[in-house]
């Protein structure tokens, strides 16, 4: 009896181990990372505290974030402009590729993935 609970924890954990992308944390996400594209420009993502810097070809969004971890979401708000609404994205990270993956996050196309890597 023993022997088969031993098995079946070890396995609960090896399939558990085997999912590559999962639901970041805060601490996860903390820091820079730079979008995987063929493009010239890639923008770039700074994570700090519960501020994100949306760095684009020629401006910086400021923005607000907070994690939905059952729906797997970051949620997202204009720091300075709290009259813009919020924007809602399917995020996941996978740690051994230290690669970041959001959904929908260029407006006008919510189905685009798009990939980040830390830098």
């Amino acid at each position: 009896m023993k022997n088969i609970i031993l098995i079946t924890t070890l396995l609960l954990f090896t399939i558990i181990s085997c999912k590559k992308e999962i639901f970041p944390k805060v601490d996860d996400l903390a820091g820079s990372w730079v979008e995987q594209t063929g493009n010239s420009f890639k923008h770039r993502l700074k994570f700090e505290n519960e501020t994100l810097y949306f760095f684009k070809s020629a401006i910086i969004d400021t923005l607000s974030y907070r994690l939905d971890e059952k729906q797997e979401l970051i949620i997202l708000r204009l720091k300075n402009n709290s009259s813009a609404g919020e924007s809602t994205h399917k995020i996941l990270i996978n740690k051994k590729k230290k690669e970041l993956t959001i959904w929908g996050l260029f407006v006008g196309v919510n189905t685009s993935e798009t990939v980040f890597k830390k830098e």
